[in-house]
């Protein structure tokens, strides 16, 4: 059983490990739980590094090791930068109303040798039983191998769900791949995500469930090297028409609000010191969309250019 209270988190009474990194937002009222793959190693220690570094510009609420532990990173009603480029049930964004809860799982794998893949490192099933690789293939996630989560980390993923459920009333549960389509996919589709959902539909206010869209058996498996050495980062594709197929930018490098580099971040600073509240929000949300960014652009050299044959027009 685990409570909240005051933002963090205690398991029978007992405060969770917590080492406070210094990515953060303001204050966070919590609607939605995201989760997330670290696409590390199988160690706490480094991604738990990694979210408490400054340089890295990102972080979660928690980091879940393969054995259950909960290392607690940031209290659950301060805003972590864990979301990126993300957008579900409308609205994008998603560090400012959710949840990151980071699992310890490697992502995609390739296939070395018989019972042995690579990925953030080497996993050999045949020296270590306990590693469970198993092929799946998903419209969301593409066709691949990946390692399954231990029952530990399922279960810690369950009892803290349900801990920050009754505590915040908690409107959802989502992943990574849902709210950044075509950009991530964790967690991995080994995750019993529907169950966790159905567990908890008692606490939830979500209206229909998640479903896999699955590939047809006959598809052929992934040949060697097709996959990336890292999970959170393929492109994948996502079935036309679903509620999750949302238009969001493809693939960035900031999976946070202040993983950006300090140019922008100037730029931001002078546009809100000219907007004094005018839509400033929607203004940025536009330009963080290459697409957008790219057209903008454009049209800038275009009349440039316009202007420059203009005023040599009026020189001959």
């Amino acid at each position: 059983m685990i409570a909240i209270q005051n933002g963090r988190g205690y398991r029978s009474g007992v405060p969770l490990p917590f080492k406070a990194s210094p990515n953060i937002g303001g204050k966070l009222v919590p609607e939605y739980i995201v989760l997330h793959d670290t696409a590390s190693g199988l160690n706490d220690s480094g991604p738990i590094s990694w979210l408490t570094d400054p340089i890295s510009k990102v972080s979660a609420h928690v980091v879940i090791g393969r054995d259950g532990k909960i290392t607690q990173l940031v209290p659950f009603n301060v805003k972590a930068w864990h979301a990126g480029q993300s957008i579900w049930a409308g609205r994008p964004l998603l560090n400012g109303f959710s949840i990151g809860i980071e699992i310890v799982n490697p992502g995609k794998l390739q296939v070395v040798s018989p019972g042995v893949y690579k990925g953030v490192g080497t996993y050999d099933t045949n020296k270590d039983p306990s590693l469970v690789v198993k092929r799946a293939k998903t419209a969301a996630h593409g066709d691949g191998f990946w390692l399954a989560y231990t029952d530990a980390q399922v279960a810690a993923v369950h009892d803290l769900c349900e801990g920050l459920c009754k505590s915040y009333g908690i409107k959802e549960i989502v992943t990574h791949w849902l709210i950044s389509p075509g950009r991530k996919v964790d967690t991995n589709p080994l995750f019993p995500l529907e169950q966790l959902r159905r567990d908890l539909s008692p606490l939830l206010r979500f209206t229909k469930p998640v479903t896999f869209a699955e590939i047809a058996d006959d598809a052929p498996a992934p040949a060697e090297g097709d996959e990336s050495a890292g999970g959170g980062d393929e492109l994948a594709p996502v079935t036309p028409g679903t509620d999750y197929a949302a238009p969001i930018g493809t693939r960035d490098t900031d999976e946070s609000a202040g993983g950006v580099p300090a140019l922008w971040r100037l730029a931001k600073s002078r546009i809100t010191q000219a907007t004094a509240g005018m839509g400033l929000t929607s203004v940025v949300g536009l330009l963080s969309d290459w697409r957008s960014l790219a057209v903008i652009c454009a049209f800038i050299v275009i009349a440039c250019c316009g202007y420059i044959i203009y005023r040599r027009s009026l020189v001959q």
